[in-house]
Parts: structure tokens; sequence; C-alpha cells
């Protein structure tokens, strides 16, 4: 179950209030990754790993990918990387009561990635993307009907999980650049059309607030972390009609995160710089619907 941290201090993703916002963790999933890339040297500002599902320990600790107001954000993909993240999952997991058992992020699926945040280099959140390839979801596991319905459509789809951050240095922008490398791997490189998020519904209110989600799962109980959840969903439009609307002119009183995403060129820099360096990255164009049976969905957490 991915549970939200709210953003006030010393809780989770959900209430992210002031800029400086505290989270908690509650989302099981992630990857690690380094910058020891010959070809982007540490000055550039932009640098994108180059085997973001490989596990072998000798790639470089993690592949930036963004460097904004003195916080990065990265790829992650190495061992270390991937310990400190299960880590904080954990801790932040614990504090709120839930079962750490599935808060790991040392999965070797190459349709899961895993993004960290930083300052002063030091590991503040992390946040797991998981596309669905035909291996199915998390939510899958409670709410399987609801996420087939999109599936029949011939709609793709795409899971965050395992949102962590330390209540002790986290911000609106910082969040909003998490979510916004999310959102390129997902709707840029690998085109998918919905987002879907497990969480306790004490944090709905907050994703609903902050990027526009929608509840469409009842409640039930998550057994990975024996706690309440609901299921909600964003499509995509949503995010692009936000983007655009926020860039032509930013709203003080907004209340979502989104005018604190990147600009639509920033945007394209990166996704393109991620198209250059993954060749792995099958074209949006040639790639089918994921409905497959059902059976094809059920996979361990």
């Amino acid at each position: 179950m991915q549970i939200a941290n709210h953003l006030q201090s010393g809780t989770a993703v959900k209430n992210i209030q002031p800029a400086h916002i505290p989270f908690s963790p509650h989302q099981p999933d992630s990857t690690s990754s380094d910058d020891t890339d010959p070809r982007f040297p540490r000055s550039q500002k932009y640098r994108i790993s180059r085997h973001p599902g490989s596990n072998s320990s000798h790639i470089a600790e993690t592949d930036c990918l963004l460097q904004r107001n003195g916080y990065s954000i990265h790829l992650v993909n190495s061992l270390k990387q991937r310990i400190k993240a299960s880590t904080l999952i954990k801790r932040m997991y614990a504090s709120r009561g839930y079962q750490t058992e599935s808060a790991s992020v040392f999965s070797t699926s190459s349709n899961q990635y895993t993004f960290e945040a930083r300052q002063s280099q030091q590991l503040i959140g992390t946040l797991t993307l998981t596309i669905d390839t035909g291996k199915g979801l998390l939510a899958d596991t409670l709410y399987q009907p609801e996420l087939d319905q999109f599936r029949r459509q011939g709609r793709r789809l795409c899971e965050v999980s395992k949102l962590a951050f330390n209540p002790e240095t986290s911000s609106k922008e910082i969040f909003a650049s998490l979510f916004h490398m999310a959102y390129i791997f997902a709707c840029h490189i690998h085109n998918t059309d919905d987002s879907f998020i497990e969480i306790n519904p004490r944090h709905a209110t907050f994703y609903k607030r902050m990027l526009g989600f929608c509840q469409i799962g009842e409640l039930r109980t998550c057994p990975r972390v024996n706690a309440p959840a609901v299921l909600l969903h964003l499509n995509r439009e949503h995010i692009e009609q936000k983007i655009v609307a926020v860039e032509k002119q930013f709203k003080q009183k907004e209340k979502s995160i989104y005018p604190y995403f990147l600009s639509r060129n920033k945007e394209k820099e990166i996704t393109q710089r991620i198209q250059i360096e993954h060749t792995h990255f099958v074209p949006p164009s040639s790639r089918k619907s994921t409905f497959n049976h059902h059976q094809d969905y059920f996979q361990p957490a």
C-alpha cells in the first residue's frame, strides 16, 4: 500500500502546508544509482542514469536527474542507495505504526524506478514508480477490478508507492520535483495515461488538493502494512493542464504543488536526455496495451 507522507511537521507526505514540510514514510518500492558517467561531469545541471534497471553495485552511486536550489533528484540503482532508501521508508512506516516487512526497495524489476531527493548529500526523500507491464501493480492485490477497467480501455497504467520524507528537511518544491521526475518517466518515457496511489485515507485529502487525485476505490485493509487504504487516481491530462496553467501565471494562492513543477522547457530537456542515454526505452508509438490475463497481475509486493 502506498501511504502518502504528510507534509506537516513530523508527519507524512499527506499534509504539505508551509514551504518546509516534514514527511513520513508510506509507500514500499524503489531502486538506486550513481553519477560517475564521464560524459556527464558533476558541473552539469542535469545528469541522467544510463542503467536504470541495473542492479550492479559497480554503477555510480546515483545518477543525478536534477539539481535545483540546493537539492538534487537522483535515480536509484546502487545497493548502497537502496539500503538507505529502504531504511528511510521503514523508519517512517514504523513511526506511523505500519508493518515494515514489505518496505524495501530491492526490486530487480525493469519496470520499476526509485527516485531519491538529496540535500547536502543527505537522503531526505524517496519515491518509487512502477509501470504496468503485465506483471501487476501493488494495488492489484486490493483493487484489481478497478484497475482492470482502465486496462480494458487500452489505458497504460503506473503506480506511485513507497513515498517517504525525512520530517526535518522536506518542502513543497522538493516534493514537486520528485513527483515531476516520476511524471517524466511515466508519461514521456513510458507513455502512461493514468497514475494510481494506494494510501491511508487520512492522507487522501493531501493528494486530492496538492495533485488533483480522485478516489476510485473504497476503504479496505492493506495486508502489506496492516493499515486502512483507499485507491486514488490521476490522469495524465490533468497534470499536463496544470503545468501549462501555472507556467502562464504563478498563482501565489495556488494550494497545489504544480507551481513548483519545472517549466515545460526544462521538462523537455530532461526527457530528451533520458531518451538519448537510455536506448533500451521503446518509443511510445510502438507500444501496445498492457491489458493481460488476471493471473499476470498477482505478484508478491
